[in-house]
């Protein structure tokens, strides 16, 4: 095929933008998430047959293959999600890969809460209410693999975590990222 020349073009009918794209390690599959918080896969080997879910979550940014049938997206939402695409292409969500994290309630008042505002003209931040219950604390922008053992995912917060596969699979009951 000529340099230059279009291979192919797909289009998951949803119109949204995209963010990430990313083959697979055996270069069958391509994998793309979108603004309007889909994710498509491709399968070569099987006459380009396009699979796209729609997710109920906030736009998805950022995509990678960790294997040929599992793939870890990120986005806007500020959690990690594990999708399988088997051998049938079937398009699963198999997981959330962030284990939420639950604060303990500090006990103040909402009376407590405006008279601290109305004394200090601030609010504090740092307060539960305003924690997200998730590593990450804003959008997840970029994800990596860190080889076969995990993935990092980096974030508008400035934060840089790596992720190891084999804490996620003894953290989540019944997990297998393949």
């Amino acid at each position: 095929m000529p340099f230059g020349q279009l291979m192919a073009e797909f289009s998951n009918g949803g119109g949204g933008w995209v963010h990430s794209v990313s083959f697979s390690p055996s270069g069958n599959k391509l994998c793309w998430v979108g603004h309007d918080s889909s994710i498509s896969v491709v399968n070569a080997e099987h006459d380009c047959v396009m699979k796209t879910l729609k997710m109920e979550v906030l736009p998805l940014m950022s995509c990678v293959f960790v294997s040929d049938s599992s793939i870890i997206t990120g986005g806007h939402d500020c959690m990690p999600y594990l999708f399988g695409h088997d051998d049938n292409d079937r398009l699963s969500m198999v997981n959330k890969l962030d284990v939420v994290k639950e604060k303990a309630s500090a006990g103040v008042s909402a009376m407590d809460k405006f008279r601290s505002l109305d004394k200090k003209a601030t609010v504090d931040t740092s307060d539960a209410a305003f924690q997200l219950r998730t590593t990450h604390q804003n959008s997840i922008t970029e994800i990596r693999t860190t080889g076969r053992t995990g993935v990092s995912t980096a974030g508008a917060d400035g934060l840089l975590i790596t992720w190891n596969f084999k804490s996620l699979e003894s953290a989540i009951a019944g997990l297998r990222i393949a």
